[in-house]
């Protein structure tokens, strides 16, 4: 995971590993290169002056003791550069480690190194390898200004990047018989100064151009394998990213894995940012900027994404933890802008993420203390993320406050260099790795959990389909003197609407319509239960009240905190209808409703009485019986179908008045049965849209 502020301490470790661990590298690389060659490598005893033609070699590595002195030309004539002069007086400094590390701690600005170069008498093409410079430098052979690297004042420019410079060393500037003389001019950002030392980070070479062109490669393709673990990080970012988007295309619903996806490519582009830096000339503010708020913006997006994945409520906790991830990059402003030192910059930057740190941390332990394995799993991965994190923080902090601190930086590189096979790793480098394939892990058993429940699902709602459909009646009895009109159309899911038409012996007809709370094989199974129950009080009584009651009493203790709502209507051939309601919508007579005593829904309590309700029902009156499905279907808007609507509609035909309600916004089943009576005794059955049952949504 990057953390804002985390490329400043990048850098300043940089110091650490290369004086290390990166020169033996080099070494080894030199030996190789000069074996292929049948060269050998000497080193130079000599205090600031190489002889090639001693040596016997077409290429020497310029690794020892260079006379150093802070400051500019005086005259500003760059008098510094010129062979002739005298620098007999100025500091003997080693050439393969920065001033910061020999006893000029903090400083910044200008400052110069001189040496000398025997050239052999004859010799091909010859060129200098320049290594990382902190931070613009301008090389003289000979006195003339043959290379420049960044921006000098006073178009002073502060840039990182390109590991090696080569510069061909012209050939007039050398005179036979004579040592070439090399001065390197530095400008050192003093703002950047306790960060990271000025002047040169490994040591030079000179040789031959076409045996320098080929080490600089080796030397490329060393520095590229000492950095693999930055890289290593970078491709599981995207790869974590780009399956974090394939999980999201697969599970739209689920949107912790988009965020997710957001925050990993938010991480990857801040490490690609990264590698700007390290491998190409760039304007460090401008890129230290937008690596910071890449890494801000991940922060925040982690935050967002880790409440979504444990179904956290947005509380204090998380206020806290977004205040003090927004608090961090106001802190950047003031450091990019110069207010602090570099040293409280950084002390500030990693005491404002700490609230950050406690209040994921805290989250994480809630969700282990309340059995959220997700939760538990990721909090020792996130605790040595963020320790890392802070440790890091602490030394950097130290070390770039000087006070004879940096004997204690030297002490933590094993932080910063754990191992160096099969590439050199930190321990910062390793908690982000774990942290990432943690997170990762948990989004896939995540997502084959959701699979498995959905298919476990998708079994359940069929099984529930099946007993439904043996339910809902396939053929209505013709009742005498009446039409009848039935349309059922079922949601998505398994919903619980049941009627049923029962035609008695004395000719007379019970119609019933209800509606389980609840969805899915539960509802299927209270709904198998109600029609069992009903059939079977049907043959000792046909008073709507006493089914009721009956029905009430199979329910209780048998609807698991649920209830159902049901109308009882007993119509007669001369048109007398007598309901009994549970809680059901009354019925609507000529589009108007019908006034009827209503009751408390089924299963609820014991003993509950259900009234009776009579009235008439002349030739061609119509009575319509719905579900809340109509009633309750809802529009893009959120605005209900509602009973207005339904009764504006009563009169139409049971197919329009369904019709309607889907179109409206259906969210429910919805069952609409419609009995009108007829003026000569006719007797009528017409069934409408009998269910037609597809597989449930995937």
């Amino acid at each position: 995971m990057a953390y804002p502020g985390l490329r400043l301490r990048r850098l300043q470790a940089c110091e650490i590993i290369l004086s290390t661990r990166f020169p033996g590298g080099l070494v080894r690389l030199r030996s190789l290169l000069l074996f292929l060659i049948f060269l050998s490598r000497t080193f130079c005893a000599s205090a600031q002056s190489f002889d090639m033609e001693k040596d016997g070699v077409r290429m020497v590595d310029l690794t020892g003791l260079w006379r150093f002195q802070t400051g500019d030309d005086p005259d500003g004539k760059l008098g510094w550069a010129n062979p002739g002069f005298d620098d007999s007086k100025w500091a003997l400094l080693r050439s393969d480690r920065t001033w910061k590390t020999q006893g000029y701690m903090g400083y910044g600005g200008m400052a110069w190194y001189r040496f000398q170069v025997v050239l052999p008498e004859h010799h091909d093409p010859l060129a200098l390898l320049i290594p990382i410079f902190m931070t613009s430098f301008q090389v003289f052979a000979g006195g003339r200004l043959i290379g420049q690297y960044g921006g000098l004042p006073p178009h002073e420019e502060i840039v990182r990047g390109s590991y090696a410079v080569l510069l061909r060393i012209p050939a007039d500037v050398i005179v036979p018989g004579k040592p070439l003389q090399i001065a390197i001019r530095v400008w050192h950002s003093p703002y950047l100064a306790n960060l990271f030392g000025g002047g040169p980070y490994l040591g030079a070479q000179i040789g031959e151009a076409k045996f320098l062109e080929q080490y600089k490669d080796l030397v490329a393709t060393s520095f590229v394998w000492s950095n693999s673990a930055i890289n290593l990080l970078l491709v599981i970012n995207l790869l974590a990213g780009i399956a974090a988007l394939g999980l999201f295309a697969l599970q739209t619903s689920d949107r912790e894995y988009l965020w997710f996806a957001i925050f990993e490519m938010l991480n990857g582009a801040s490490l690609a940012l990264g590698d700007i830096e390290l491998y190409r000339v760039h304007p460090y503010k401008l890129l230290n900027t937008l690596e910071n708020c890449a890494q801000m913006a991940g922060l925040l997006v982690f935050l967002v994404f880790l409440f979504k994945l444990l179904h956290q409520r947005r509380d204090l906790l998380y206020r806290l933890a977004i205040s003090s991830a927004l608090l961090g990059p106001l802190l950047l402003f003031p450091l990019e802008l110069e207010w602090f030192s570099a040293s409280v910059s950084i002390a500030l930057l990693v005491i404002s993420f700490l609230p950050y740190f406690a209040a994921v941390l805290a989250l994480l332990v809630k969700g282990a203390r309340i059995g959220n394995r997700d939760a538990a799993l990721l909090l020792c991965p996130f605790g040595l993320s963020y320790g890392a994190y802070t440790l890091d923080g602490v030394f950097q902090s130290i070390n770039s406050s000087g006070h004879g601190s940096h004997l204690l930086f030297n002490r933590s590189r094993w932080f910063y260099d754990v191992s160096d096979w099969p590439f050199s790793f930190s321990v910062q480098n390793i908690a982000d790795a774990l942290l990432q394939l943690s997170v990762l892990a948990i989004l896939v058993l995540r997502f084959a959990r959701t699979r498995r429940d959905e298919q476990r699902l998708a079994s359940e709602l069929e099984a529930a389909r099946a007993v439904q459909q043996v339910l809902i009646p396939e053929e209505i009895p013709a009742i005498p003197g009446y039409q009848i009109e039935c349309v059922y159309r079922p949601a998505g899911e398994v919903g619980g609407d049941f009627f049923q038409i029962l035609l008695l012996p004395s000719g007379d007809a019970l119609v019933v319509v209800g509606d389980v709370s609840g969805k899915g094989m539960p509802a299927a199974m209270t709904v198998s239960l109600l029609v069992g129950t009903l059939r079977t009080a049907a043959e000792s009584t046909t008073s709507p009240s006493a089914i009721l009651k009956t029905l009430n009493r199979r329910l209780l203790g048998r609807s698991s905190g649920g209830f159902t709502t049901c109308l009882v209507l007993r119509i007669e051939p001369s048109g007398v209808s007598t309901a009994a309601n549970a809680g059901h919508i009354a019925p609507y007579v000529n589009g108007k409703e019908q006034r009827i005593e209503n009751g408390l829904p089924l299963g609820l309590t014991e003993g509950v009485p259900y009234a009776e309700s009579t009235f008439q029902l002349g030739p061609e009156d119509q009575i319509t019986l719905l579900t809340d499905g109509v009633v309750e279907a809802r529009n893009s808007s959120h605005e209900l179908f509602g009973f207005d609507r339904v009764a504006a509609m009563a009169t139409d035909s049971a197919t329009e008045i369904a019709a309607a309600a889907q179109a409206f916004g259906q969210e429910d089943d919805i069952t609409v049965l419609k009995l009108t009576r007829q003026t000569g005794g006719e007797q009528a059955v017409t069934v409408v849209e009998p269910p037609a049952w597809t597989p449930a949504p995937a």
